[in-house]
C-alpha cells in the first residue's frame, strides 16, 4: 500500500501491536492509530492508560510528525478512565514539540 502511495493508513494498536507498527510503518506513512477500547481503556487503571498513551507517542511519534490518534468511546467505559484518557492525549499531544 505505500508503494502504492498512501499518505495514512487507519489500524487498530493493540491487534497490530505498537512495536510491529513502528518497525514498519513509522516514518514512511502517517499512522491514524485507533486507540484500544476493548481492554485498557475500559480495564485499566487511570495510571496504565496514561502509561500507555505516553508509550505510543514515544515510540510513534516524531518531530516530523506522522501519528494522529482517534478513540471511539463505548458504553461501559468508566469515567475516571475516560477522563484519564482525555487528559492523557492532552498531555502528550505536544510531546515532540
Amino acid at each position: 500500500m505505500i508503494d502504492g502511495g498512501v499518505d495514512v493508513i487507519n489500524l487498530q494498536d493493540l491487534v497490530n501491536g505498537i512495536d510491529w507498527i513502528a518497525a514498519n510503518l513509522k516514518g514512511k506513512v502517517c499512522v491514524d492509530l485507533d486507540i484500544d477500547r476493548q481492554s485498557i481503556t475500559v480495564r485499566g487503571t487511570p495510571d496504565q492508560i496514561d502509561a500507555y498513551i505516553r508509550d505510543v507517542v514515544k515510540k510513534l511519534g516524531s518531530k516530523k510528525g506522522g501519528l494522529s490518534l482517534v478513540y471511539g468511546l463505548y458504553p461501559g467505559v468508566p469515567k475516571e478512565n475516560i477522563v484519564a484518557l482525555m487528559d492523557a492525549l492532552e498531555r502528550y499531544a505536544f510531546y515532540y514539540s
